[in-house]
């Protein structure tokens, strides 16, 4: 190999390198907007206990433990229509023995990313938090439209929910919406993947503030089951 070749390839891979430095710097002058109501705690008093209030939950959402049912007979009965967000996410109990994904305190800590309001949990006492349920969405791909916009047009956005269940005077139990994980889908970025020597086009996962409308939304949802009382058909 001459020396010419070996410069002409120096000066090829810098150039490379150069540009893909220069790709993966623009990225974070993405024009990406936050709308939607402003960030606040999201909590109501439902009119039952603790453990009226679970079912309520349990009777509107999809539980996990009973996707997983191994004697299920039958299709999965899902909650939700196909396109609902909620179809897609499950329930998974702090106390199953079988199904521990309930993220632990240290898990939260670190893994909290840029959401403020999500370290406020961990500092509830852990006695209070022992009816806590956890909604998550398992695969892992599933993205929805949210308050985040990019380019004008809704950011892809997901996140888990940390629903906590607390009892209050009165026989009442309060019901606090925390987002674990929230993130969004930004396109695309050019970048080195880690199999590849070549530049390669990589999705912009990005970390973001939770939202207000989504814990709203869940909230709602847990209102209307816990004031019908019939959670076996939630409005």
């Amino acid at each position: 190999m001459n020396r010419k070749f070996v410069v002409s390839l120096s000066i090829l891979c810098a150039a490379l390198l150069g540009s893909l430095a220069f790709l993966a710097a623009s990225s974070r002058f993405k024009k990406i907007e936050k709308r939607g109501p402003a960030p606040e705690s999201v909590a109501a008093i439902m009119p039952g206990d603790a453990d009226a209030t679970l079912a309520a939950i349990s009777g509107t959402f999809n539980e996990w433990r009973e996707f997983e049912q191994p004697d299920r007979i039958g299709k999965f009965q899902n909650k939700f229509p196909y396109a609902s967000q909620w179809s897609h996410l499950f329930l998974f109990h702090r106390d199953d023995p079988r199904n521990r994904l309930f993220p632990s305190d240290e898990e939260i800590q670190l893994d909290r990313g840029v959401d403020s309001f999500v370290e406020r949990y961990v500092h509830i006492p852990a006695q209070l938090r022992a009816r806590d349920v956890y909604l998550y969405e398992p695969s892992g791909d599933y993205y929805w439209d949210s308050e985040y916009f990019y380019q004008g047009q809704p950011a892809k956005f997901r996140c888990s929910f940390l629903i906590h269940l607390e009892p209050v005077k009165n026989a009442g139990t309060k019901v606090e919406i925390f987002e674990y994980q929230p993130i969004i889908w930004a396109g695309e970025y050019i970048g080195l993947s880690a199999h590849a020597i070549l530049s390669t086009k990589l999705h912009d996962i990005r970390p973001v503030a939770a939202t207000t409308a989504d814990r709203q939304a869940l909230l709602g949802m847990i209102q209307r089951a816990a004031s019908s009382h019939d959670v076996r058909h939630p409005q």
